[in-house]
């Protein structure tokens, strides 16, 4: 198939969808960024060992969601367990069961988050043709995500353990490794794009992985102060508009 093909691809088997490279020119870059999102999920803490005793009388997987949303409303430290099997609708006992720990719930609770709403990332970075658009997509889908009415205003990944007591630093290291390995997407997405020839000779990559991090993550606290999706879309257009594209570039 011809290289400079840019049809898009449906998206990644990380995310809600499953895919085919049909762009060869982007099949090392989507292996990696799928090696990184594979490291993220493998991040997690080992899974807790589920009760043989009596079966549960709830829906795992809807508490599992109720508390994904508490704990993206509220963050880690801000919900207690009683917060927990309130909106649970479960016991202590149970929660402990089906889950192990209040530690570990809140990581399948960021793993189930990554996986739904915040899935705009992956399917930004193996859809769209070019860095430029990949990073406009990723800016845009986060807007989107951000202030969906629907749900609490930000993102879970980055506020969702912003401040941990000494006790709970592994929770909030957790957070920064997953985006860490974020950020190294960004970078190679943006490194395919410099070495395509769609950036100015002069472009930075570091710096360029740098502000795009950045601004997604300037995003999401603004969203959580109460900035609206036009408000949000106007920075993210602003931002794009300084963009190093090589003047021949396609966009």
């Amino acid at each position: 198939m011809n290289g400079r093909a840019r049809h898009p691809v449906d998206a990644s088997r990380l995310s809600c969808h499953n895919y085919i490279v049909i762009d060869t020119k982007y099949q090392g870059l989507r292996e990696a960024v799928k090696k990184n999102y594979i490291s993220i999920a493998m991040k997690r803490m080992t899974a807790p060992t589920r009760s043989r005793g009596r079966p549960r009388e709830f829906d795992r997987d809807e508490a599992l969601e109720s508390a994904m949303r508490l704990f993206w409303d509220r963050g880690y430290e801000a919900t207690s367990i009683s917060d927990l099997t309130k909106a649970l609708k479960i016991t202590p006992p149970a929660l402990y069961g089906a889950f192990g720990s209040k530690k570990q719930l809140f990581l399948e609770a960021v793993e189930r988050y990554e996986q739904g709403p915040g899935c705009f990332a992956r399917q930004a970075l193996v859809e769209e043709p070019t860095a430029e658009r990949s990073m406009r997509q990723l800016l845009l889908g986060a807007t989107k995500s951000f202030t969906d009415p629907k749900n609490p205003k930000g993102c879970l990944a980055v506020l969702g353990a912003t401040n941990c007591a000494l006790d709970s630093a592994d929770v909030s290291q957790a957070l920064i490794d997953r985006r860490r390995l974020a950020e190294d997407a960004v970078r190679a997405r943006i490194t395919a794009g410099k070495n395509a020839g769609e950036l100015a000779d002069n472009a930075d990559v570091d710096a360029l992985t740098g502000m795009m991090t950045a601004l997604l993550y300037g995003l999401a606290l603004k969203a959580r102060d109460g900035a609206t999706r036009s408000q949000l879309r106007r920075i993210v257009e602003q931002s794009m508009a300084m963009w190093p594209r090589r003047p021949t570039a396609p966009r």
